[in-house]
């Protein structure tokens, strides 16, 4: 415990030329309800996220989950496969953008006049470029895609019946079909329950920085960046409601840092309406000021969940839908 606080101020020393945005991609594949209250990685939720606090101080039963995203009108798609048992747990995930036409080979260069072989006076045949008058070969066009894999194996470790900590090790790969980039990072936090119903968590996302590697030569470092997160729980005897109000801090320590609600610093949050412990509503607002919403049904044998968020690119581009199905392996009896 005393190397404790130095361990989670490490990353104030190595943020010299690292980027900020390293985590951006994964936003889509966090946890819907982590998404749903304000993009939440600082305390630990139903299922992990990408980057997101895995310690919890209660064993955790078998449990996978699968959620798919079809962001933007659907033209980014994830997909995740999460879950844990114990002390352990694990996440993968896929993102990506299917069916880009490469037009690079497909032009007509013809010139102005849109005929072969006639050497256009105003020098536009054969120039590479797409001039007035010219076509592209729709026969010639070809289609690529681009993909992004993240692989997480975290684990839990409790200190005190109230204290626990974690560490996540993570592997990338990203191919951006003229790149491809491999990388490898670490993560890590804690979740501390002073009282009942009360929590609090810190979260350390990349860790001694996350290093990408390009087929290009470049070598990308990505930034941490420091969670932390109050959550707590509250019911009244006149109404059939849980009510789980939620707070994040974060503060991104590279050098090119995200113009947050604070500037060099973001905050977010939501609530959480529980009743009866089968139906969640969640509510919040990311450290963007984008507002974001969700639900959850629970049953005895698995979770069903929905979530969206209402952003300005989304206005622009199409709305996001996240579905998600959470299976409860050990109430199955599987295994």
């Amino acid at each position: 415990m005393k190397i404790l606080p130095f361990i989670l101020l490490i990353p104030l020393f190595l943020s010299a030329g690292t980027v900020s945005y390293g985590e951006d991609p994964f936003v889509l594949g966090m946890s819907i309800d982590a998404y749903a209250l304000g993009n939440i990685k600082a305390l630990p939720m139903a299922n992990p996220s990408p980057g997101g606090n895995v310690a919890h101080v209660e064993a955790e039963k078998l449990k996978i989950g699968f959620q798919h995203t079809e962001g933007f009108g659907g033209v980014y798609q994830t997909d995740v496969i999460s879950g844990n048992k114990d002390q352990w747990s694990f996440l993968i995930f896929r993102g990506g953008v299917g069916n880009i036409p490469d037009t690079r080979d497909a032009l007509l260069d013809y010139g102005s006049d849109g005929v072969a072989g006639t050497n256009d006076a105003d020098g536009t045949e054969d120039n590479g470029l797409m001039d007035p008058g010219e076509r592209l070969s729709i026969n010639s066009i070809t289609y690529f895609s681009t993909q992004q894999f993240l692989a997480e194996l975290g684990y839990s470790h409790l200190l005190r019946e109230n204290l626990a900590v974690h560490g996540t090790a993570r592997l990338l790969y990203t191919d951006l079909y003229a790149e491809r980039g491999l990388g490898i990072g670490f993560h890590g936090g804690l979740l501390y329950e002073p009282f009942q119903k009360f929590r609090v968590g810190v979260e350390v996302t990349d860790v001694l920085t996350t290093t990408m590697f390009w087929s290009s030569g470049l070598t990308e470092v990505y930034a941490p960046q420091i969670y932390l997160g109050f959550d707590f729980r509250k019911g009244f005897d006149s109404v059939p409601f849980v009510f789980r109000p939620i707070l994040q801090l974060e503060l991104p320590l590279g050098n090119d840092k995200a113009q947050l609600n604070g500037d060099i610093w973001g905050y977010s949050g939501g609530l959480e309406i529980i009743f009866q412990d089968q139906l969640y509503i969640q509510l919040g607002q990311n450290s963007l000021d984008q507002f974001q919403l969700g639900a959850l049904i629970r049953t005895q044998y698995m979770d069903i969940q929905y979530g969206t968020g209402f952003s300005d690119l989304s206005k622009i581009a199409g709305q996001t839908h996240r579905v998600g199905v959470g299976l409860k392996l050990d109430e199955l009896k599987l295994f």
